[in-house]
């Protein structure tokens, strides 16, 4: 199916961006759900594991130009996993490192509002 190898190609590029952080001490780890697992239907992808003890649980999707529409039904569906990160695959074929900073700075966001 197209769209799971988009949303697995955009949280590649996520779970890219966490082990980042990990090595670079911004975050205690974090963990990848499997796809169509349980927890990915409870809409977490990841679950970023904070210095602080807390966990935060993020829902990545590959962007579109439906993005507004999906988050509120992500948000009507699983109003508890308010982080979602859309990923923009168009753009990181031809500059990877702009989209991997874009997710970064995203990231970084969400650990500043918690």
């Amino acid at each position: 199916m197209e769209s799971d190898d988009r949303g697995r190609r955009a949280e590649e590029v996520v779970g890219q961006v966490l082990a980042i952080m990990e090595k670079e001490g911004l975050i205690a780890g974090s963990y990848r759900n499997k796809q169509h697992g349980e927890v990915d239907e409870l809409g977490i992808d990841f679950l970023v594991y904070m210095r602080n003890g807390l966990i935060l649980p993020v829902q990545v999707k590959a962007a579109s130009k439906d993005n507004e529409n999906r988050r509120c039904k992500h948000l009507k569906k699983h109003p508890y996993v308010p982080f979602m990160i859309f990923v923009n695959l168009e753009l990181h074929k031809v500059r990877p490192e702009k989209v991997m900073n874009d997710v970064l700075e995203e990231l970084r966001g969400f650990l500043r509002t918690r």
